[in-house]
């Protein structure tokens, strides 16, 4: 129950979808979720994956949007091929803070 919780509410907090289109492709496009966002904090020793996303490092996005379909059990390469093979990237955030001071 407390896993449900947390995803829906992380969901909620940032809506986050990111199309990438490799060398030898179409474009897809992804929707990270929580376990992805947690994933990636550990992966590069972040202390909040939202943050990593609000400063649009295009290397987190591209990683968010590979690590999503790998673990979609879509077939991937290495990262690091799936990175040297980004031919172009699109992303729309909703980074609306949760409240907003007077």
């Amino acid at each position: 129950m407390a896993d449900v919780w947390a995803r829906d509410h992380y969901d909620s907090v940032i809506n986050l979808s990111i199309t990438i289109r490799l060398t030898d492709g179409e474009p897809v496009t992804t929707k990270p979720n929580a376990g992805t966002m947690l994933a990636l904090e550990r992966a590069y020793k972040l202390p909040s994956g939202i943050t990593a996303v609000q400063t649009m490092n295009l290397e987190y996005l591209a990683w968010l949007a590979w690590e999503k379909r790998r673990h979609d059990g879509e077939v991937v390469p290495t990262w690091e091929k799936f990175r040297d093979s980004v031919e172009d990237m699109d992303f729309d955030a909703d980074t609306t803070p949760l409240a907003v001071e007077d």
